[in-house]
């Protein structure tokens, strides 16, 4: 039963990491294409797109930032001093990583749910941006939540691979989860 929950587990992040990517990937090229379309409207026209920078910063950024960065850590692609992790036993690297899914995990689920919090206290007041135009920001601060809530989600699934290694001594690496997904 637990390698079952667990393959649903890596199958539900898988799909959830292709569309993060997706939608991520679309921000950035809007972004690119908003900024650009401002700029030569501002240089050529002396008509710059109203509220470009609000909506760069409050939309298109979070969904940059925040949505691919379990995708990194599912490919093993954070800051990683593995000189010295390589040269312990594989079961001493095991309850390092374990060690350090937990610090990780009771970090970002603290940032997410602090995140999470003030998105949701901004919502409730609508929070928006005066400018020439009225622009409704609180969705970004959505975006960012759920980019730092999947990554829990991402560390967790990782622990779980370790500790099943732990017990079934037949997987040669820790990071076992960075070459299936």
């Amino acid at each position: 039963m637990t390698t079952s929950v667990h393959h649903c587990l890596k199958w539900a992040i898988a799909k959830i990491n292709g569309a993060a990517l997706w939608v991520s990937g679309t921000a950035m090229v809007l972004m690119a294409v908003h900024v650009s379309l401002d700029a030569f409207g501002k240089y050529l026209f002396s008509l710059p797109i109203p509220a470009t920078l609000e909506v760069v910063a409050y939309y298109y950024m979070p969904a940059v930032a925040a949505l691919p960065i379990a995708h990194v850590e599912l490919k093993g692609g954070h800051v990683a001093l593995e000189m010295l992790f390589d040269a312990f036993p594989k079961t001493v690297q095991r309850i390092v990583l374990i060690f350090n899914s937990v610090l990780m995990i009771a970090f970002l689920g603290l940032l997410s749910w602090l995140a999470g919090r003030e998105a949701l206290r901004k919502f409730d007041i609508g929070e928006y941006m005066f400018g020439e135009y009225p622009i409704v920001i609180w969705p970004g601060r959505f975006i960012f939540t759920f980019g730092l809530a999947f990554m829990c989600l991402v560390i967790f699934a990782k622990a779980m691979d370790v500790l099943l290694a732990l017990w079934d001594d037949e997987s040669d690496t820790p990071h076992a989860m960075e070459a299936k997904v």
